[in-house]
């Protein structure tokens, strides 16, 4: 106790330093107030939705070559991109992934990798229009191509930061090779962007599958195996020493200073405790993130038995979530609850918004109980909850943006040479999938008007919004076992 009143002093002096303050709490600010941004230039330049964007990569065949042969290696090779008729050169492109690296290498039927291309990685401080780094990612398990996307837009609705997304053709040497998701990457680019530079970003991680080919092939037989304890991923304090905490602090996006992680501990240590939380977090940024996060049903992340893909900013001592990786939203993807669930959309749909864990318990998950604890953040949360589906859904936002990325994207679905599914798989998919989100704002307009339970041991069959006409699995799905492209 002595040792945390050192750092708390410690964490006090740097907030007057360096003029940051505790904000309100919901109890007195409910509404809060969102994080000064800069303007960069790829928002309009790259970003810009209402297209689809054209990339061609220029890479010596000899490198191309070993690149499909080698994925699973991420070798960075020399190459220089074209996008949108805009040329730079000597830029890092790799492949990238984990599960959607590796199963796509041990299909002998596909090359459909993902991407990460580096601007500056071999001509120091090189960007595109202020673009440190992007991912170009391949809709793996989504034939759809938009659950990311749209669950992205959902959290800007809310106004909680999330990466830029858009559409690009790529080509290689001139080569068609797909439509891709090009996704900002979370590091000091988006530090800039969102939060005006200021701040460390982590990714928190627990551990690593060590997926080899021969393990995909064991995946395939036996299923997915749970990851290793946790090491920090799961936000909860076990004590001081930055070195019990090697998911957060080895996984830093961006630079950190030495007393970084001292912040952040003390933070996680006001979790369980329940005091001063606005002093520690950005309670109101957290709330609207859990709100948009819980509606859209991701167990790949910090509410699933999967430790990752939840990003972390530290602001002088005040912790905030973002987004990252949302292509298994939807209930498409629940490790530990075994694949039958994927057959019962009823029940996926009507998961309770105030129990959204799957395969871990509160207690295991201190960033999410501390809402779930007091009446007065609940109360915020269950409002936010309440914006979303009367300001994007019930107002037809909603369908108008579906609408309108179906209709951008369904002309270079039907070209797509390296497609995990066909066109007409990406129609029915996409009618699940709009069907998917609207019945599931309706089943949280139920939960907050009290006709349906909000705790799933709570709920009534028939109280549930009937989602027995749809299938899961036309969506795309992350499964286990006898995995094929189709």
């Amino acid at each position: 106790m002595k040792r945390f009143s050192v750092i708390l002093l410690f964490f006090s002096l740097c907030m007057i330093l360096y003029g940051c303050a505790g904000s309100p709490s919901p109890k007195d600010d409910p509404k809060g107030s969102p994080a000064e941004a800069g303007k960069a230039d790829y928002e309009s330049v790259l970003f810009d939705t209402s297209v689809v964007h054209q990339i061609d990569i220029r890479i010596a065949e000899d490198d191309w070559n070993d690149l499909l042969a080698n994925a699973i290696n991420k070798t960075k090779y020399h190459a220089d991109i074209e996008i949108d008729g805009e040329v730079t050169k000597d830029v890092s492109f790799a492949a990238k992934g984990n599960s959607s690296l590796f199963f796509v290498a041990a299909e002998p039927d596909s090359s459909r990798y993902s991407f990460r291309i580096n601007f500056g990685k071999f001509t120091k401080g090189q960007t595109f229009h202020g673009l440190k780094s992007l991912s170009l990612n391949n809709s793996f398990c989504d034939a759809t191509y938009m659950r990311d996307h749209l669950s992205y837009e959902m959290f800007r609705q809310l106004g909680v930061p999330a990466p830029l997304s858009s559409y690009v053709w790529l080509t290689v040497n001139g080569e068609d090779r797909g439509l891709y998701l090009a996704v900002e990457d979370e590091n000091e680019s988006f530090l800039n962007r969102e939060y005006g530079g200021k701040g460390v970003i982590y990714k928190p991680e627990s551990g690593d599958l060590g997926l080899t080919l021969d393990k995909i092939e064991d995946i395939k037989k036996n299923g997915l195996p749970m990851t290793a304890d946790p090491h920090g991923s799961d936000l909860v304090y076990t004590d001081d020493d930055p070195a019990s905490y090697p998911d957060i602090f080895d996984n830093a996006e961006t630079d950190a200073r030495g007393q970084d992680s001292f912040l952040v501990i003390a933070a996680l240590r006001s979790l369980p405790e329940g005091t001063n939380l606005s002093f520690f977090l950005d309670t109101d940024e957290i709330i609207r993130f859990f709100a948009v996060h819980n509606f859209l049903l991701n167990y790949d992340s910090y509410t699933g038995a999967m430790l990752h893909n939840l990003v972390l900013v530290e602001q002088s001592g005040r912790l905030s979530l973002v987004p990252w990786d949302y292509n298994l939203t939807f209930g498409t993807f629940v490790p530990g609850a075994g694949y039958t669930v994927l057959d019962d959309a009823t029940n996926l749909l009507n998961q309770g918004i105030d129990s959204p864990l799957i395969g871990a318990s509160e207690e295991e998950r201190p960033m999410w109980k501390w809402i779930l604890g007091d009446d007065s953040y609940l109360n915020v949360y269950h409002e936010i909850l309440g914006t979303l589906v009367t300001d994007y859904f019930t107002a037809g936002q909603f369908e108008r943006d579906f609408n309108h990325v179906y209709e951008l994207l369904l002309p270079y679905v039907r070209k797509d040479p390296t497609a995990f599914y066909s066109a007409e798989r990406f129609r029915s998919g996409c009618d699940v999938l709009k069907q998917f989100c609207l019945r599931r704002a309706e089943s949280v307009r139920r939960q907050l008007n009290g006709t349906l339970a909000a705790r799933n041991e709570e709920q009534a069959d028939r109280d549930k919004v009937d989602a027995s006409d749809l299938s899961i699995r036309d969506m795309g799905v992350f499964v286990d076992y006898n995995f094929s492209l189709n």
